[in-house]
């Protein structure tokens, strides 16, 4: 099994319209200290997520990478994670866009099926 699959097996394949607005607010928290707010209302996919976190973290990464180090924290992307991430092709920024989206997800989701 490989990496992405280690993270990805328990969620569920389907994305529903309460499930993608609560990963928003779940971003929107963990991102505050960047006051990063999704200036679309309404998202149709996690997918349709990503431009607007992608801009956030070059933003973050190229002028405040402490804040974006806190970030990191605050999401709760493992070391490992952070280093896969990091190391596959494409956009650096994107990547780690998708991973940001993911652990949130995961976040959102784990949290529905406890209560």
């Amino acid at each position: 099994m490989d990496e992405v699959s280690l993270w990805t097996n328990e969620l569920p394949r389907k994305e529903t319209p309460e499930m993608i607005q609560a990963v928003m607010v779940q971003i929107e928290k963990d991102f505050f200290l960047a006051q990063f707010f999704f200036s679309l209302g309404l998202h149709k996919s996690l997918e349709s997520l990503l431009p607007e976190i992608v801009s956030c973290i070059e933003n973050l990464r190229f002028n405040k990478p402490a804040l974006w180090m806190k970030i990191v924290n605050r999401v709760d992307l493992s070391e490992k994670q952070y280093l896969f991430v990091q190391k596959m092709g494409g956009p650096s920024s994107e990547n780690m866009a998708k991973a940001v989206v993911l652990r949130e997800f995961q976040k959102v989701y784990s949290r529905s099926q406890s209560t």
